[in-house]
């Protein structure tokens, strides 16, 4: 649930990065690919960065309050995340991965309505 985090940081890191020098990379005979990995991706790594960095904090932080406040009552207080964590132990690796892919899921929607709303698109 901590996804959003991190793409709207990211989003805010390449939305700063000045076009013309992207533009300037092209016109030097750079690729679309190139001109992404040396002069998008650097401008834009210390947003990321940063964006990663508060997404973990989130996610511990998430994971921690919720098993130390409300337990893991099954059928009353298991989240997401915590049943992610007991599919790890209990070996259930496949289970892990489809509720991590929900939850990536669940991410994407809330960024896309969330953007949605914040333009006027929605309400």
């Amino acid at each position: 649930m901590s996804f959003p985090l991190l793409v709207r940081a990211a989003r805010v890191g390449f939305e700063s990065v000045d076009v013309q020098l992207e533009e300037i990379a092209l016109t030097l005979g750079a690729g679309p690919f190139r001109n992404f990995f040396t002069v998008t991706l650097p401008l834009a790594a210390r947003a990321i960065s940063a964006g990663i960095i508060l997404a973990f904090a989130r996610a511990i932080g998430e994971f921690g309050a919720t098993i130390l406040v409300a337990g893991n009552i099954p059928g009353r207080t298991t989240t997401i995340s915590l049943k992610i964590y007991e599919a790890v132990i209990l070996g259930q690796d496949v289970i892990a991965w489809r509720l991590v892919i929900i939850c990536l899921v669940i991410s994407f929607v809330a960024i896309w309505l969330s953007e949605r709303w914040s333009r006027g698109a929605i309400g």
